[in-house]
């Protein structure tokens, strides 16, 4: 199924629907369940998840576990992820024209968010099937306030592309973006992502978290090469989400040569080649080329 912007019209038509809800009541619930601790979950969501006739999960077992914690009883439940294919969205979207009250949750958090239950929520849209929304738990909103960057404008890149070429094309067109940038990333590509991001944004203030709201939380907090530095010497397990800061947008004009020299001191300590660390340096500092090949010339090439 290819997914299509709504038109202006559907819009409007959805407006009228949600004017009407009392006379009408939802259909489909988007329902933002926890992203760890399951004592996260609001009463509004547990009276859903009773009453639904239908609940459309991402992952059945994670749902399971927060069913049980709450002594909800066994209920209907379908399957949909991202290779579900098109006729299970019929499927859905029949089921609801029918009459079915539904419950749509994700893995964790709010449905939609990095997830592929926008579908759904797309094609309930185009068939006026009205909709509400369980407001509740969210991990790049969490991560977000608990870094301690500006939260004034930030932008939610999600996972970054999984080839290098389209991931370095994606750091590059976030890199002059002013806003706080939140990433999600796995345990075992997360120590790539740093190097890229210090090559691609520059050595910028940033925090990671992980297990948020579980027994282990963490937050890292210091600049892209700090936590580099730290995760090289720590087992990582859990989802993470990186918060970094965003593009202070001119560059340094006002340094000294030893500022310049504790930059590569810094980035080639971080496991950079001095190839690499020019182009972070130079992305930060206003400098001559020629004055930083010459400072450059001071340490070794070799990491």
């Amino acid at each position: 199924m290819t997914t299509r912007f709504l038109d202006e019209e559907i819009y409007n038509n959805s407006f009228i629907k949600i004017k009407t809800m009392k006379e009408n009541p939802a259909t489909l619930s988007i329902c933002a369940t926890p992203i760890g601790n399951l004592e996260d979950a609001s009463f509004r969501l547990i009276s859903t998840l009773k009453e639904a006739d239908l609940i459309i999960a991402e992952d059945t077992r994670t749902t399971r576990k927060l069913l049980t914690r709450y002594g909800i009883k066994k209920k209907n439940m379908l399957s949909y992820h991202q290779h579900s294919d098109a006729g299970r969205i019929s499927r859905i979207i029949d089921l609801l024209k029918s009459g079915k009250t539904a419950a749509l949750v994700s893995e964790s958090g709010m449905p939609a968010i990095q997830d592929p239950g926008y579908r759904i929520i797309n094609e309930c849209i185009r068939n006026n099937i009205p909709i509400t929304v369980i407001p509740g738990p969210s991990a790049a909103l969490s991560a977000l306030v608990l870094s301690g960057l500006p939260t004034d404008s930030f932008l939610f890149v999600g996972f970054l592309p999984r080839t290098a070429e389209k991931r370095k094309e994606k750091i590059t067109e976030i890199s002059k973006i002013p806003y706080t940038l939140i990433i999600y990333e796995s345990p075992n590509r997360i120590e790539r992502l740093l190097g890229e991001l210090i090559l691609g944004l520059g050595n910028r203030r940033a925090a990671l978290a992980r297990e948020m709201t579980k027994l282990y939380e963490q937050v890292l907090r210091g600049d892209l090469g700090y936590i580099l530095e730290e995760l090289r010497s720590r087992t990582v397990k859990g989802e993470i989400v990186l918060v970094v800061e965003g593009s202070r947008g001119e560059q340094i004009k006002e340094y000294t040569e030893v500022e310049i020299e504790g930059q590569f001191i810094e980035l080639m300590g971080q496991g950079l080649d001095k190839k690499d660390a020019l182009k972070v340096i130079r992305s930060r500092y206003d400098i001559d080329r020629q004055k930083l090949y010459n400072i450059s010339t001071k340490f070794r090439t070799e990491k």
